[in-house]
């Protein structure tokens, strides 16, 4: 410029700085016309222009030819997913495993592309994911921390993102958990009106869903919590022993494993089986003929696939966070 700056356009363009370098604008997403940013910070166009200039000089920005000027970054790739999955999935019947069979299932029959990763990056490394394809997250925390570092959009299943930028780039389709447990001690309290001691039978103490279970189970009824270290019957069965001790007359199980590991106890003990109530109506439930809180399998992937196809048409729009509610099936 011909004449020295003024304070307000050395302002204007450390505001784009910090546009820039805080997340407002993200990797490979067009960045504000010349004419946007002159109604925008009540510049003329030439100063605009000029500011644009100097950014595309110091590399915070950069300009296509016919096109528009960007952030750098690669252009995402919203018609495929990569599902980043925790290893647990891997096991047969799981609840990770029959989330990713009946997830793959459904993007297979709405012809969309996915590609599955068992790894992800390390959080010490901050090595970022280099896909171009929407991530899909289940139970990978570092994964969440990655995408976030990256400000790009994912989506996260069965599980809240972290709250703050989080929030504003990762769509999540979760169970209501809460609402689940408090449905099983509704049903435990009908059974048994008055029940003089209830029992529940947790996951980890550090796990979001299994907390989530109790907490709505101890919002209706009060009942004594013991804690597995972590979601497989072999660990329910390492504290069963302990639960049966306090003589339990109704039982909630997080999930349907551990009530797989009681039953089993009680039958080499022979000791009467108490009312029991599981979570997840896995195919084990229905072999045990167990009362159970039902997760909508089908509702929660067509959630999960419809929240990528919105990602799709609308690729820079807020997150949506959506809670699928759970069901009840008695059994004899």
């Amino acid at each position: 410029m011909s004449r020295p700056r003024t304070e307000h356009v050395a302002y204007v363009k450390q505001q784009l700085v910090t546009r820039i370098r805080d997340g407002h604008h993200l990797p490979g997403r067009r960045f504000l016309s010349n004419r946007a940013l002159a109604r925008l910070f009540e510049v003329s166009y030439q100063t605009a222009d000029i500011l644009i200039r100097e950014l595309v000089h110091d590399g915070l920005l950069i300009r296509r030819p016919g096109s528009g000027t960007y952030l750098p970054g690669p252009k995402l790739d919203q018609s495929s997913v990569l599902l980043i999955f925790h290893p647990r999935a891997k096991r047969k019947n799981s609840f990770g495993a029959n989330l990713l069979d009946r997830l793959t299932d459904r993007l297979e029959k709405d012809h969309i592309d996915w590609r599955m990763s068992w790894t992800c990056p390390d959080t010490s490394s901050k090595r970022p994911i280099t896909t171009t394809r929407f991530p899909i997250i289940w139970d990978r925390p570092e994964a969440v921390n990655a995408v976030i570092r990256q400000r790009r959009f994912a989506l996260v299943l069965n599980d809240r993102p972290p709250a703050g930028l989080g929030a504003t780039l990762i769509d999540s389709v979760s169970v209501d958990d809460y609402s689940g447990g408090a449905h099983a001690a509704q049903f435990l309290t009908l059974k048994n009106p008055r029940p003089r001691r209830m029992a529940v039978l947790a996951g980890p103490r550090n796990d979001a869903r299994s907390a989530a279970r109790v907490s709505g189970f101890l919002s209706v009824a009060q009942a004594a919590v013991f804690h597995a270290r972590t979601w497989f019957y072999e660990a329910g069965l390492s504290v069963v022993d302990r639960l049966l001790a306090s003589r339990p007359e109704g039982i909630f199980c997080c999930n349907d494993r551990f009530a797989q590991a009681v039953l089993r106890r009680t039958t080499d003990r022979g000791i009467p089986r108490p009312l029991i109530i599981g979570f997840d109506d896995a195919p084990i439930a229905q072999w045990l003929n167990l009362t159970t809180i039902a997760i909508p399998w089908e509702e929660l992937v067509a959630a999960a696939v419809g929240a990528v196809k919105r990602r799709q048409l609308q690729p820079f729009s807020s997150a949506i966070a959506q809670l699928v509610s759970t069901r009840l099936v008695v059994r004899s």
